[in-house]
């Protein structure tokens, strides 16, 4: 289509300049503008025929008839303008709104193709594939989970926040159930496989996305209410035209100046006018339907971890105990946990290197897997763990540690310290709220999105806290949730009439996405199915960009409604002077070009309303 519209407009250049007399060649006018026609105007016609099959009023058939009726009187130039410009709209449109979706081949290429199974004693390697129920699967630290089922030897921690959005580590022991795409973070397991990789929460993962872009519903712009009623009308001016005037040459005049060249360019020239500031400032769009959706959106619908939460560990709190100081419980957790890849381990080291805590690397220290490490330091035995780690080494804890079962009121996950038998103190761990995210909240209200929903894989108690600092209400808060579920409320949302936009990060949040009728994925690249699933992607983590894509949208929205209004005043004031006689048919093609510049220009005027 590119080709052709440049060889087009080409032709159409060298007609106007011979039907002018700047070139004057015999015949190369009609030669030209016939040649254009040839590449152009076919594939509208065709359009066009298909659209009266299918008995539907479109804007091509409108066009079409404006072609034939310019050639039937001579008029090939005209026609051939006509052509080129709607070719050349129809080439911006595909360009914006008919992106292929990318394979979901980078999704699968994360996950293992081939593992060792235990088999009679010994282990081999094997196609995951090949893998079926009852398999014994060795799955060592770091690696990961192909299949589901369960563990049959070993425990440690797991991350199945790829899978569930929990953003801390699950302890694994025997007959506890594990998931395909969680990775194993610190011990060898034994699991036994209860299924084939085909069948596995993974696998089902990349159906439902499948299946939800299946159900997407077709867009509906703007331009395609007008058309139905802006072709009838104007078939209906024209032959009125033509039997009072009796000359058919007014009413075909009428033809092409309300040929709707402009009202075709009323979208797509709106939406790359936002599309290109909108990625210098790391929102990429990827269809101009995303932007028209923005004002008909009733409820957005937040994922929390990676979203309104950073997805990150943090040292939240340290409790020292026994004359202990902060910096000496967090200088003894530092030293043993410097080695371990954990998440936890990482915030602890982390923590001390922000305060400027000396450590030192323990060469000897020894991981327990899934309960904690232990290490003797200047003689002394150190241990830096789960409480039932302590509690097997006899150590005493206060009551009130005790009490809390491990999970305080803020849903922090804890981690005690013991030096020389003796309970020191513990330090207080948790995923917290993005920076942004209150004010980007706070921000959202302001321009009038009200109602907000927040959804997640965790727990009950981390999801409500969430909600209750950015007044989300009990009603609409809902954890615990599975991909499958995320999609199915999504869903359920939708049958009761919300117009639902879903913000999420990360692949369990695919199906969710692609179920939206506006999906919008947070952040990097880490996660390509999600962001492929998105209609709108912020590339800067956080929502400091999400107010600035709905004002966006909103402008958009309205600026291709005035684009609308000008493309039909224009026409309708050229279709009275060609019905008057006052302009011929060369003249009127001229004309509604001139309609097609002030749309372009009316539409540029957005990017310097973009808010900074």
């Amino acid at each position: 289509m590119l080709f052709r519209s440049i060889g087009a407009g080409i032709c159409v250049f060298i007609a106007v300049c011979a039907e002018y007399g700047v070139l004057s060649i015999p015949y190369v006018e009609t030669l030209a503008a016939l040649i254009a026609l040839g590449l152009t105007a076919v594939p509208i016609i065709k359009q066009a025929v298909f659209g009266l099959i299918r008995r539907e009023w479109n804007v091509c058939e409108l066009a079409a008839l404006a072609l034939i009726a310019a050639v039937c009187i001579g008029e090939y130039t005209a026609a051939a303008e006509i052509a080129v410009i709607l070719t050349i709209g129809e080439l911006v449109e595909e360009y914006l709104c008919e992106r292929a979706k990318k394979d979901l081949n980078e999704m699968v290429q994360t996950a293992p193709t081939t593992v060792q199974v235990m088999t009679d004693g010994q282990t081999q390697e094997r196609r995951i594939d090949d893998i079926i129920a009852g398999d014994q699967i060795l799955i060592r630290p770091g690696e990961r989970i192909p299949v589901d089922g369960f563990v049959h030897e070993g425990q440690g921690d797991v991350d199945e926040s790829f899978l569930t959005g929990e953003s801390l580590p699950i302890h694994k022991k025997p007959k506890d159930r594990v998931y395909a795409g969680s990775i194993n973070l610190e011990s060898t397991l034994m699991l036994i496989a209860s299924g084939t990789a085909q069948d596995s929460s993974y696998a089902q993962i990349v159906k439902l996305v499948k299946e939800a872009g299946l159900r997407r519903p077709p867009s509906h712009p703007l331009i395609d209410q007008c058309a139905q009623y802006y072709t009838p009308f104007i078939l209906c001016i024209a032959g009125i035209v033509t039997l009072v005037t009796g000359e058919i040459t007014r009413g075909i005049s009428v033809l092409i100046v309300s040929c709707p060249c402009a009202l075709l360019l009323a979208t797509p020239s709106a939406v790359l006018a936002a599309i290109g500031p909108a990625a210098k400032r790391g929102i990429l769009i990827k269809s101009g339907e995303f932007l028209e959706m923005c004002k008909r959106v009733t409820i957005i619908v937040f994922d929390k971890t990676g979203t309104l939460t950073s997805g990150k560990m943090h040292v939240t709190s340290i409790i020292p105990e026994n004359g202990y100081s902060e910096e000496m419980i967090l200088s003894l957790a530092a030293s043993l946990e410097r080695s371990s890849p954990h998440p936890i381990a990482r915030a602890i080291v982390k923590e001390a290197e922000k305060r400027g805590i000396p450590f030192t690397h323990q060469d000897r220290t020894r991981h327990i897997p899934g309960k904690g490490i232990e290490d003797v330091k200047d003689g002394v035995p150190v241990l830096v763990g789960r409480r039932e780690f302590l509690m097997e080494r006899n150590i005493s804890l206060p009551p009130e540690v005790l009490s809390e079962g491990g999970l305080t009121q803020h849903n922090e996950t804890e981690v005690l310290v013991a030096e020389n038998n003796r309970y020191i103190g513990r330090i207080l761990i948790s995923d917290t709220l993005h920076a942004t995210t209150r004010e980007a909240l706070a921000s959202l209200r302001t321009i009038g999105y009200q109602k907000y929903a927040l959804i997640t894989g965790d727990n009950e108690n981390a999801a409500n806290i969430v909600a209750q600092a950015l007044e989300i209400p009990a009603c609409r808060t809902f954890s615990g949730l599975l991909p499958a579920e995320k999609e199915q409320l999504i869903s359920d949302l939708q049958k009761n009439g919300e117009v639902v936009c879903f913000v999420g990060d990360g692949t369990n949040d695919g199906p969710a996405l692609t179920r939206a009728d506006l999906g919008i994925g947070i952040g990097n690249r880490t996660h390509t199915l999600a962001l492929e699933s998105a209609g709108v992607i912020l590339m800067e983590q956080g929502l400091s960009a999400l107010s600035s894509f709905f004002v966006l949208g909103r402008m958009t929205s309205r600026k291709i409604a005035e684009n609308i209004g000008i493309a039909i005043l224009l026409n309708m004031f050229l279709m009275v002077m060609a019905a008057d006689g006052r302009i011929s048919p060369v003249m009127g093609a001229i004309g509604h070009q001139i309609a097609t510049i002030g749309v372009l220009v009316n539409s540029i005027r957005l990017s310097a309303l973009f808010p900074k």
